[in-house]
């Protein structure tokens, strides 16, 4: 059954949402993992997202907005491994806020380089720091939900450090330092 939601206006369903595509830009820490936050407008952190970009693939739209807004360029999974929902503000004179979709993409950071894009200051964070910048100003269901998705790449490389096949589709392989 559809999740629906309420308090922004129209009820919509998840599957009715408008939907971003987001990197979820990590690099392995050991055996964990380091997650690549930007700041958005408002100043809240948040993985590098945005639109799709009708032009590309929804993946190709996550990897174009990592080297956007964090300077990040890597490999990125072909398909989504989870999403979550967030509120985004009105564009224009709307100041409402809106819920919006964000499918997730594993993003493997290989280099940064300053982002195209002025103010978004990106920062690498451990897990735990990384879910605790990521509720901040959320509400606390998108914040289980982000957490989840920072789970779910935390525990890929704690489990098994020789594949990336889960996130990525692909056979698996012994990934390369990034640092």
């Amino acid at each position: 059954m559809a999740t629906r939601f309420s308090g922004f206006g129209s009820r919509l369903t998840e599957a009715e949402l408008p939907v971003q595509a987001a990197a979820i830009c990590y690099r392995e820490a050991g055996e964990s993992a380091e997650f690549l936050l930007v700041n958005t407008s408002s100043g809240k952190w948040t993985f590098p997202k945005g639109r799709l970009n009708p032009s590309m693939s929804a993946s190709e739209s996550a990897a174009q907005e990592a080297w956007e807004e964090a300077g990040a360029r890597g490999r990125i999974a072909e398909t989504h491994f989870g999403s979550y929902t967030d509120t985004k503000r009105g564009l224009g004179h709307d100041a409402r806020t809106r819920e919006v979709r964000i499918l997730a993409f594993a993003f493997q950071v290989r280099s940064t380089v300053i982002p195209e894009e002025s103010g978004r200051n990106p920062r690498w964070f451990s897990p735990r720091e990384a879910k605790r910048q990521l509720a901040e100003g959320r509400s606390p269901r998108s914040a289980r939900q982000i957490a989840t998705i920072i789970d779910t790449v935390t525990e890929v490389l704690m489990v098994s450090q020789r594949s990336l096949s889960p996130l990525f589709g692909s056979q698996p392989r012994r990934l390369a330092s990034v640092r």
